[in-house]
């Protein structure tokens, strides 16, 4: 190898990739809380348009992508993911308490996939976050900036890397995104 190759493959040269991250409505909640907010909102009750999320997520991110779900579909969609999917949380201290469900919702599936590879000096991270819902941020299911820099270090994310907020609603997820290449935390502390 000549000089020039190798520091291509010195610690400065970084490779970069394509993630993704969808928060689709979910499924059956779609016309109910998004009817007024989007055209299309009904066409997510139906399994079928999430198996093509999926289908859409893996072939143009296969670097490594997550959606969110709630745990009422979790039975439904992850069939329709990979073998090699993972299923993490999203667990809420505080939650919404909905009359006569007499057990809470209190945590939320987050389905992924890929990342970059992680090397074992890097410490461990979990496959879940405890953080609080936002309240009234615009948008129903609006995700804190704690969840989305465990989103990013899930995946293991990098500043330089391609990060598409598949579905930005209230732009709260990719705010975050923005203040965090501003200013990256390696490794990430949740807020």
């Amino acid at each position: 190898m000549n000089k020039s190759t190798d520091s291509l493959a010195g610690p400065l040269h970084r490779v970069v990739m394509r993630f993704c991250y969808a928060d689709p409505p979910y499924l059956g909640c779609g016309q109910k809380l998004y009817g007024d907010r989007h055209d299309e909102a009904a066409d997510w009750d139906d399994p079928e348009r999430h198996r093509r999320l999926v289908e859409q997520l893996c072939g143009e991110y296969p670097d490594g992508w997550a959606m969110s779900l709630h745990t009422p579909s979790l039975r439904t969609i992850l069939p329709m993911c990979p073998e090699d999917c993972r299923v993490a949380a999203w667990v809420k201290p505080f939650a919404v308490f909905k009359p006569n469900v007499t057990v809470a919702y209190a945590w939320e599936p987050v389905i992924f996939r890929g990342g970059r590879p992680r090397p074992r000096t890097m410490p461990t991270v979990r496959d879940w976050v405890s953080e609080c819902i936002t309240l009234k941020k615009g948008c129903p299911g609006a995700k804190p900036e704690g969840f989305t820099l465990w989103l990013l270090d899930l995946l293991n994310v990098e500043p330089q890397d391609e990060f598409v907020d598949m579905f930005p609603g209230s732009g709260m997820v990719t705010d975050a995104v923005e203040r965090w290449r501003r200013s990256p935390r390696l490794p990430l502390q949740y807020a």
